[in-house]
């Protein structure tokens, strides 16, 4: 016999932000509160929140075109991880990590994403494209 396990989903939350660049530090700041409010803290909150931050700033830089876009912030907290989801209209342009200029002041937040979290993937769906990346509440031993 085998038997399947799904993992329980703990926790969810989920926003709706303009596509400006106030929204990144409203995004960090409403992510820490609720990570917090669930229980979680040191490392695993504070790269969590770097990871929304960076997800989000691309999110409103890169493909965010004109006044009156949204970008959406979902979090879902299962067993021993959390998933940060940003979803954006434009399924065109794909996120890509390019290699940044040791002088230079971007090019570098997919690179740290990849750094602090367990994974993380691109998935287009119905005129939509949603980055998520998913951040252990322990570290792996």
């Amino acid at each position: 016999m085998v038997t399947t396990r799904m993992a329980q989903q703990l926790n969810q939350w989920q926003r709706a932000f303009d596509a400006s660049p106030e929204s990144v530090s409203v995004a960090r700041h409403e992510l820490r509160r609720v990570l917090a409010g669930w229980g979680w803290e040191g490392g695993p909150l504070d790269d969590a929140v770097l990871i929304c931050s960076e997800l989000v700033a691309n999110a409103i830089v890169h493909t965010a075109p004109g006044l009156g876009d949204e970008i959406r912030v979902r979090v879902q907290e299962s067993e021993g991880d959390c998933r940060i989801e940003v979803l954006d209209s434009r399924p065109d342009l794909m996120p890509v990590t390019p290699t940044a200029a040791p002088s230079g002041e971007g090019g570098r937040g997919l690179l740290l994403v990849r750094a602090c979290a367990a994974d993380m993937d691109v998935v287009t769906t119905r005129g939509r494209k949603k980055v998520w990346a998913r951040v252990l509440r322990e570290a792996a031993a």
